[in-house]
């Protein structure tokens, strides 16, 4: 699934909003027998699109792949990029952290069997200098000093991908220091 989607994910990536359909196209023509683990890291920022369109993004577009893999696949694993500071309980001090929190209850109210959700701050890239953005000058030194800020984007996915594969927990929500205390 993954490798078909990002094609269509860049793709779009080339459009305009106003050219990139709201609803997501359905899962139906995906073959899920396979399937063992599904990670949903889907995300845009809060400020480059409207509420409107954060929220369908991030839930909306959530549901509807939980929804397909409650009926295909229960017994996989599904891994979700969140974000630091996500209130499930519709508190939080952003918009976004809202919005990311009701998408954290979507996932643990669905009937697969298990389920976690990954909250990195700041993610660090792990690639080559080029690839920066003017803030990672400010926080990438920063994050040596406070550890807690963040993980690299390696650690990231070196965490979602042991938490898949080795925890033997049925669900969790992941931190940073629990990202790192995983990856010792």
């Amino acid at each position: 699934m993954g490798a078909g989607r990002r094609a269509e994910f860049m793709e779009n990536s080339r459009k305009s909003r106003s050219q990139i359909s709201a609803t997501p196209k359905p899962l139906s023509h995906i073959s899920w027998e396979q399937t063992h683990t599904v990670f949903h890291c889907l995300a845009t920022y809060s400020a480059r699109v409207s509420r409107q369109e954060y929220e369908e993004i991030t839930v909306h577009w959530l549901r509807v792949l939980l929804t397909a893999c409650e009926t295909a696949v229960p017994k996989a694993t599904f891994c979700l990029f969140s974000a630091q500071g996500a209130r499930p309980d519709g508190g939080g001090m952003s918009f976004a952290l809202k919005v990311k929190g009701e998408a954290e209850s979507a996932l643990f109210a669905s009937d697969l069997e298990r389920k976690f959700a990954f909250r990195p701050g700041y993610i660090s890239p792990s690639g080559p200098r080029s690839s920066w953005k003017p803030a990672d000058y400010v926080f990438k030194p920063l994050q040596r000093l406070v550890p807690t800020i963040g993980v690299t984007s390696d650690e990231l996915a070196r965490a979602m991908l042991e938490t898949a594969m080795r925890d033997s927990r049925d669900s969790a929500v992941l931190e940073n220091g629990d990202m790192r205390t995983l990856l010792g």
